[in-house]
């Protein structure tokens, strides 16, 4: 368990640091959008989990934004501001299916 902030891609480039994905991962300071990239080296498909807080204006949870990443694949998604819980520091905690063989970035 840890907590990572975006690392800033620029016009000289960025060499990505990838983190292990464990329970309890949480990304500080999404202000703006940013692009999550999860990597799934293993043999099976995982799902990555996002649970944005709050409701919606009916009254219900706001939809998690869940990601399927096929076994050797890596996909980029977007993370927004509003995937931040107020009641958490404004961290976003995105949660794993299956943490084995897993690495992710977080660009801005």
């Amino acid at each position: 368990m840890a907590t990572y902030a975006p690392q800033t891609a620029t016009h000289a480039g960025v060499t990505t640091t990838w983190h292990t994905a464990a329970a309890g991962d949480k990304i500080s300071g999404v202000k703006k959008t940013a692009t999550m990239l999860i990597n799934n080296a293993g043999a099976s498909s995982i799902t990555a989990t996002i649970s944005p807080p709050g409701t919606t204006s009916y009254g219900v949870d706001n939809p998690d934004k869940v990601i399927t990443v096929g076994a050797g694949a890596i996909v980029a998604v977007s993370l927004f501001p509003t995937y931040r819980d107020p009641d958490d520091s404004n961290l976003v905690a995105p949660t794993w299916s299956d943490a084995t063989s897993v690495t992710w970035a977080v660009l801005i």
